[in-house]
């Protein structure tokens, strides 16, 4: 996983969580993560261009998700900004591991297939996990 699709991944978690709230600048976004905003533009181009996020333009502008949460999965985002994502490419899956290939894959792209609101909800549950009152 490159720093595009973390960057990118990280991006769609915070736009999802804005959700109801109107467009974010990319500004917002950038300095909340530690994500260099040059970079980030290029990115939200990227995912323009594929449909999973829009923008406005002017003073209350920014960007905002195409679709609700729900509807886009982490494998839409990743296999727009990494492109194809296989573990072993088929060409490569000749022989005696094919079938624990293709096994892999499949689980990967299951857990892939996540929504950006229920990875937000597992993330939650998780740092929930962690918070400790004394």
């Amino acid at each position: 996983m490159s720093a595009r699709g973390i960057y990118g991944l990280t991006a769609m978690v915070e736009l999802a969580a804005h959700f109801e709230r109107g467009p974010m600048q990319i500004r917002e976004i950038a300095d909340a993560h530690d994500i260099p905003q040059h970079y980030l533009e290029q990115i939200l181009v990227a995912l323009k261009k594929a449909g999973l996020v829009d923008s406005h333009r002017g003073a209350q502008g920014g960007y905002f998700l195409a679709r609700r949460p729900g509807r886009i999965a982490v494998i839409d985002i990743l296999g727009t900004l990494e492109g194809p994502l296989e573990v072993v490419p088929a060409q490569r899956r000749r022989g005696v591991l094919d079938s624990f290939w293709s096994d892999l894959d499949r689980k990967l792209r299951d857990f892939l297939g996540l929504s950006l609101e229920q990875l937000m909800e597992r993330t939650k549950t998780a740092q929930d996990e962690f918070t400790y009152v004394i």
